[in-house]
């Protein structure tokens, strides 16, 4: 049936002579616009789910929503972090070479039977660049060194007695100087702890930043690139602030941020 109609100022009048206007028209066209789409939802609502034959259907995901997790960053002290780096990347039972060992106070809240643990430093006679151990022999190393320069007198001198606590600066001879021997000294010992490590064993890292002749100096981005060249893959990094706020014995103007965070580096061996 073929239904004739007008197009006036302000509607539209059929041949039946019914007038619909455009505010009646607008109405209409949204409520059946709104009831279509109701119904569109509806009928997928409904409609079965078809499975192709030998499909398995998906599977639910694995795990449950928490908050409890090892984070990247932390406040505290070394011993406080230091465990939550070892439960994410080393398994106990693992042969561990602390080779900066110290005083242990990364290990001051860690289980003694938790790890293989080979404690040395320059101490006990042995230097990180030329350990005792064979190659591929080690699951994980942890490499500690003097981080900053102490250029002598009574500049950085509480920083020295860090150095005498490792043993590792006061007979570490280099070419280099300042900020460079720091440096060389991370990466002969990254060298060697490569030697050591099995396929893919984990190599941590302690470093600092620090500002060398009014020079900012990132060493955790010069370590992390030149191990990368040594055929390191890098895991992860944890930024560890102290607590308090550190001073300095005199200052006429401050020009960079004092640092008041390390950091620990997790890098692993590539495998062959």
């Amino acid at each position: 049936m073929t239904v004739a109609f007008l197009l006036k100022e302000g509607g539209i009048q059929y041949s039946n002579g019914e007038v619909l206007d455009f505010e009646q028209l607008s109405i209409d066209y949204n409520t059946v616009r709104f009831n279509m789409i109701n119904r569109n939802m509806d009928s997928k609502q409904q409609e079965p789910i078809h499975q192709e034959p030998g499909k398995q259907k998906r599977k639910k995901p694995d795990g449950v929503s928490t908050n409890n997790l090892i984070f990247s960053a932390h406040i505290g002290n070394n011993s406080d972090l230091f465990p939550s780096v070892l439960a994410l990347y080393v398994p106990p039972g693992s042969i561990v070479a602390d080779v900066t060992y110290g005083k242990g106070v990364f290990w001051r809240k860690i289980p003694k039977d938790t790890y293989k643990l080979l404690a040395s430093d320059l101490k006990t006679g042995i230097d990180c660049r030329n350990l005792p151990y064979e190659d591929n022999s080690i699951d994980c190393v942890v490499f500690d060194p003097p981080y900053m320069h102490s250029p002598g007198g009574t500049a950085h001198n509480g920083h020295q007695n860090y150095e005498e606590y490792y043993k590792n600066n006061n007979s570490y001879k280099s070419e280099k100087k300042y900020h460079e021997a720091v440096l060389d000294l991370y990466f002969s010992g990254a060298k060697e702890a490569f030697r050591v490590l099995k396929n893919k064993g984990i190599l941590i890292i302690k470093c600092q930043d620090e500002v060398c002749a009014n020079k900012q100096r990132l060493t955790h981005v010069e370590i992390i690139v030149e191990l990368e060249k040594q055929g390191y893959i890098t895991e992860d990094l944890f930024v560890l602030v102290r607590n308090g706020r550190p001073g300095v014995s005199r200052v006429i103007k401050q020009r960079h941020a004092r640092k008041n965070h390390s950091y620990f580096l997790v890098f692993r061996k590539k495998a062959k």
